[in-house]
């Protein structure tokens, strides 16, 4: 083929449509939460508010009986408050990798109480860190580092 005939040929077709491209400040759309995503919030969204509720019950009765540990108090209604909010946050997709953490030492220091409650609630949590640690990659989508060659992901 000559280069004159190649030339008109060009002229002739028509030029692909360019690849649509998202603006650079525009964060890829994440896909849908994973059920487990879903069940480990809930569980630790219902057992920070269980254990809200029953350190309070408990600082109530210890009150009435006169022995209440201000401190311990506090502590253990605050760790209840702090693991509905991480179960919030997780179920935003935030804070994942501290919600695990937390679920992982709770669920730890629980099963090692022996108590029933404790062993139910220890194993809860040990729920929760499989789930979570099973739906990491939804937690740790694409970001815009991973766009750029040589950069390596979070992933």
């Amino acid at each position: 083929m000559t280069e004159r005939a190649r030339e008109r040929r060009e002229r002739l077709e028509p030029e692909p449509p360019p690849a649509p491209r998202r603006p650079a400040d525009e964060r890829p759309e994440r896909p849908r939460r994973p059920a487990g995503v879903e069940l480990a919030a809930a569980i630790m969204i219902v057992s920070g508010a269980v254990s809200t509720l029953v350190s309070i019950q408990a600082a109530m009765t210890l009150a009435a009986e006169g022995a209440l540990d201000e401190p311990l108090v506090v502590v253990s209604i605050a760790i209840g408050v702090a693991t509905v909010v991480l179960g919030l946050l997780v179920r935003a997709g935030r804070a994942w990798l501290v919600a695990l953490n937390v679920a992982a030492v709770a669920g730890f220091l629980e099963l090692i109480s022996g108590s029933p409650a404790g062993l139910l609630f220890g194993a809860l949590d040990i729920v929760v860190v499989a789930l979570l640690m099973r739906d990491r990659p939804w937690f740790t989508g694409a970001d815009e580092q991973d766009d750029e060659p040589g950069e390596p992901g979070r992933g």
